[in-house]
């Protein structure tokens, strides 16, 4: 019996821009790399009217570009976790951020050419941090785009869904890379 799934390797849609995960390493050692979330971010796109239909999706292509970050103050629950484990400290880092993406798809006519369509989609999301964080701190954000799931809804429309990890680190006397 099938599960009606497939693995990267067997993945038909390429996608480029998925980070290697087994680079993200977090280090015991050192309590603020654990400044992380991680996030979903589904999304329905709709070819321009200009362009020709859908007949399948063949290339994705996926880059994160932050834009803007700051800290807030917060409630503090140091002693308190939510059913997920997750405890406030008083300190939040905001992230915005664009997902930069172009699908690349063969159209729905005789001759199926190759199109393509690039697609700004905003996000914003926030990262718990230590609670020794002040409001004037700066952090580098990295980040890594885990998985990208993509299915074609209709003759313009396409599901896509990005799994992004974002780790922030407070900057020293360094500039992000």
């Amino acid at each position: 019996m099938s599960c009606g799934c497939c693995n990267q390797a067997n993945r038909a849609v390429d996608i480029v821009g998925l980070c290697d995960t087994d680079k993200i390493i977090f280090d015991p050692n050192v309590p603020e790399e654990y400044a992380w979330t991680e996030m979903s971010i589904p999304e329905v796109l709709r070819i321009p009217c200009q362009k020709p239909e859908i007949e399948s999706v063949d290339r994705v292509f996926v880059r994160v570009k932050i834009i803007s970050k700051k800290v807030i103050d917060t409630p503090d629950s140091e002693t308190v976790e939510n059913e997920e484990g997750t405890l406030l400290t008083g300190k939040k880092l905001i992230v915005e951020g664009i997902l930069k993406q172009k699908i690349v798809y063969t159209a729905l006519l005789p001759d199926q050419p190759v199109h393509s369509a690039n697609f700004d989609i905003p996000f914003s999301a926030f990262i718990v941090l230590d609670s020794t964080a002040e409001l004037e701190d700066e952090y580098c954000v990295e980040t890594c785009v885990e998985d990208v799931y993509v299915k074609v809804l209709g003759k313009k429309e396409i599901f896509k869904n990005v799994t992004l990890l974002l780790r922030a680190k407070k900057l020293e006397s360094f500039v992000c890379p």
